[in-house]
This record gives structure tokens, sequence and C-alpha cells, in this order.
């Protein structure tokens, strides 16, 4: 079943055959959602390790880099057994099977999950995320050891020939195994030492923001993935989105508007030709206050009339399809990309 925070990205797959295979992990557990429905473990609050791309049944891309501090939350089976009653012509059944509106009568439901997280993040980096410094700190211990035991052959050696050569690469190699430890330690004074404080400094600014604007952080994570899944989802090929990390956040006020400037590392998957891609951007979201009021939603099922007609209505929706009217906003922030 699809919250409203989904149906961009489920109707993009649908017109693809894509289906989406999420491993999460819940406690000690490891769990798997897909975006087809097939599997839908009881997860309430998990973690991402990896998702799997099935196009037709076939594995045709896989990503593995999640940030294991930021949660997601799902719609749980609770939910989904619950007896539903339409309001409107009285049929009733389990809610998972009322997922378009009733099939009766055609109301239009929006699902929603009050207590969901759709990737917040409240702590924040302190060490670097990618592993470069330790493959040059591989490639610096081979060397100068490889240099150090061709002096020492050089030194012992009456003659140096073809064997000596050999042992200069067998020496290396196990000398390098020794020191590796002593240059990672060298490395992670001289090398991280100083990224590890320049990340201290930003994950204080972060602090800082969150403890000054007194903003619900909950619901600002959770209004800025949904706009962020509906500006993506609405572009040709994109697929899927992961926010690998949060780098900054800014406010600032302009023609009596309240701004919220968040910069992020993120990862946007695309499908074309029949082949799934990934590219790794630096993105700055410009999010607004909505200043002129917003769509309160429920728990479970909730229905959408129009102020004007009375018409069942998407709340996803900008307008009414009946009479276009306009309808309140569902967040409380809204993109300005």
């Amino acid at each position: 079943m699809a919250l409203i925070s989904e149906e961009y990205q489920n109707k993009k797959l649908k017109d693809y055959n894509i289906n989406i295979k999420t491993k999460y992990i819940v406690g000690r557990e490891v769990f798997e959602r897909n975006t087809d429905g097939s599997k839908n473990d009881d997860i309430k609050c998990g973690v991402i390790l990896s998702k799997k791309y099935y196009k037709n049944n076939l594995l045709i891309h896989e990503e593995k880099d999640f940030d294991t501090r930021m949660e997601y939350t799902f719609m749980s089976k609770d939910m989904e057994q619950k007896e539903n009653v339409c309001p409107n012509c009285g049929a009733t059944g389990k809610l998972e099977n009322f997922i378009d509106g009733c099939p009766f009568c055609g109301t239009y439901y929006n699902i929603d999950y009050t207590d969901k997280e759709l990737g917040n993040k409240y702590h924040y980096d302190r060490v670097l995320r990618n592993n470069t410094y330790r493959v040059i700190t591989g490639i610096v211990d081979l060397v100068i050891s490889m240099l150090l035991s061709l002096l020492f052959i050089k030194l012992t050696s009456r003659t140096f020939n073809i064997i000596d050569v050999s042992k200069v690469f067998i020496y290396g190699i196990i000398l390098s195994l020794i020191l590796y430890y002593f240059f990672y330690t060298i490395d992670a004074y001289i090398v991280l030492g100083p990224i590890k404080r320049y990340k201290d400094k930003i994950n204080q600014r972060q602090i800082n923001f969150w403890n000054r604007t007194r903003i619900d952080k909950k619901r600002f994570f959770n209004n800025l993935n949904y706009e962020i899944k509906k500006y993506y989802y609405t572009k040709d090929n994109i697929i899927d989105y992961d926010i690998l990390d949060y780098l900054s956040f800014k406010e600032y006020k302009d023609k009596g508007n309240e701004y919220i400037e968040v910069t992020a590392e993120v990862r946007v998957i695309s499908y074309n030709n029949n082949k799934i891609k990934s590219k790794y951007l630096k993105e700055t979201y410009k999010m607004r206050k909505n200043t002129k009021g917003k769509l309160e939603l429920e728990e479970g099922k909730n229905i959408i009339k129009c102020p004007n007609c009375g018409g069942s209505i998407n709340a996803n929706d900008s307008k009414c399809k009946f009479c276009s009217t306009e309808i309140k906003y569902l967040q409380e922030w809204i993109l300005e990309k």
C-alpha cells in the first residue's frame, strides 16, 4: 500500500515495469520491502541497507551506499488490515483493498501514516564517508616497503640478479602488510585529524541551526523529502533518489517569506534504454514556509473534498479536477528550487 509520499514514484515505476527491492535493518533483523508489494514485512521504522532494481524480474542494477543514520517509516500490516467503511456508499472491506479509492463508488482516498520518517537524520558526519584515503595509504605503504626491501637486499647481497628482484617484491609485500597499520596511524594524525575537526565544525553548525530556529525537525525532513520526491519523479527517466548526506542548512527571509536552503549530497537513479544509471550530485533545495494554511491529514485513510463543489479529490493535486478550485497544500514547507 502506498503512502501519499510514495504515489509519484510508484506511478513512474509502474510505467517502466520496474520493481525496487529494498533491504532494511530493524534492530538486528533484516527485512525486505518491494515497490510492487510482493513482500511487505511489518516494518515501522528501519535503516536502508541496499536497493536492487529489477526489470521484468531480472536484476539490472544495485546500490549499497546508504547512510545508516537516516531512518524511514513504512506502512505497517496493522494499518493495512484495518476494516474500512466507505463514508459515501457504505461499502466495507480491508483498507488494503481500497488503495486507489472505493472500488464501488469511486470515492478517492489518500493514505497517510502520521508518524512517518522520510529520511530524517538527527546527527551528522564526523569522519570521511569514502575510503580514498585508505587506498592512498596502502599505495604509499607499498611503495616505501618496496624501496626499503630493495635497499636492504642491495646492501646485504654480493650480487643483484633476477632472484633478488623477486625477493624485493616478496619482502616488500610482507613488509607492507606489517607496516600498513603504522602508516594508517600516521595518516590518521596527519590527514584525518584536520578533516575530523572540519566535520565537527559542520556538525556543530547544524546543531546550532536546529537549536536556534526551533523548527520541528521531523516535520521539516518529511516535508523536504516529500518535495524532493515530487521534484525528481516528475522529471523524465528518474525512477529513484537517495539523500546520502545533508551538508548545510541556512535560513533567511526575503520579501516577507521565510526560507531554508538545504545543501545535500544526492544520488539520482535514472532509467533509459533498458539501462539504469546512478549519478551523484551536490544539490541545494530552497524551501519556503507555507503561509496559506495546509491540509491536515489523519492516520490511515483521508478523504479530501473540494471546498467549492464537494468533489472527491487527490490531496496531491493543486486544483480540483471538477471545478478547478485551488486546494490547500499538504506541506508546511514548499520547495522553490
